[in-house]
C-alpha cells in the first residue's frame, strides 16, 4: 500500500520533470497531415533551392527514410520537396564580381512607416529576428498533385550549426512521418 502511495506521490514530479525538459528543447516541429501514406512507401525527392543545405539535407532524408522503412525512386508515386534555410540575425551575402572572385556586401535595411505608433501614441518596440535553422519537408502526390504531408522543424539553438544540426533535425522529421504512415 506504502509502495502504491509514494507512486501516486511521484509520478507527477515525474510527468513535469517530462514536461520540462520538452520545453527546453531548441527543436521546434510542425506537421500537417491531409491523409494518409501507405507504409514502406517510396519518395522522389526535390529541391526548391538548389543550396548546399539544401543537397545535405536531402542526402541525410534519403538515409533516414531507409532507416525507417520507406524507399526513393525517381519513378516515386510521392515526391518530397526540400527547402532548408538559416533566419533571422546578421548576415554577410557573396556577390560575385564576374571575374571569378567574390567580394562580400552586407545589407541593412531600415524603413519607419509610422505604422509602429500605437493609438495611445507610444512606440512599439521592435523585435529582433532570432537566429535559427529551418528545414521544411512537402510530400505531394505526382498523380494529382495534392499535398499530402507537410512539416517543419526549426533549431533555434544560439549558435545553431546547420551541418551538425541537419541529421538530428531529418530524423525527427523521418520519425514524424512513420507515424504518419498508414499499416
Amino acid at each position: 500500500m506504502r509502495h502504491g502511495l509514494l507512486l501516486l506521490a511521484v509520478l507527477p514530479l515525474m510527468l513535469s520533470a517530462i514536461a520540462i525538459a520538452r520545453a527546453d528543447d531548441p527543436m521546434q516541429i510542425a506537421i500537417v497531415s491531409y491523409g494518409k501514406i501507405p507504409a514502406g512507401s517510396a519518395f522522389q525527392t526535390e529541391l526548391t533551392d538548389n543550396t548546399e543545405l539544401a543537397t545535405q539535407v536531402e542526402t541525410s532524408l534519403k538515409k533516414a527514410l531507409g532507416n525507417h522503412g520507406f524507399s526513393t525512386a525517381d519513378d516515386a508515386p510521392y515526391v518530397i520537396s526540400i527547402s532548408a534555410d538559416r533566419t533571422g540575425g546578421s548576415t554577410n551575402l557573396s556577390v560575385g564580381n564576374g571575374n571569378g572572385a567574390q567580394s562580400n556586401a552586407q545589407v541593412n535595411i531600415n524603413i519607419n512607416t509610422g505604422q509602429n505608433t500605437l493609438l495611445d501614441g507610444s512606440a512599439e518596440p521592435t523585435e529582433k529576428i532570432e537566429r535559427a535553422y529551418r528545414i521544411t519537408l512537402a510530400i505531394y502526390n505526382k498523380s494529382d498533385g495534392r499535398y499530402v504531408w507537410r512539416a517543419e522543424i526549426t533549431d533555434r539553438k544560439p549558435g545553431v550549426d546547420p551541418n551538425a544540426a541537419t541529421g538530428p533535425m531529418v530524423e525527427k522529421l523521418a520519425g514524424a512521418l512513420e507515424k504518419s504512415a498508414k499499416p
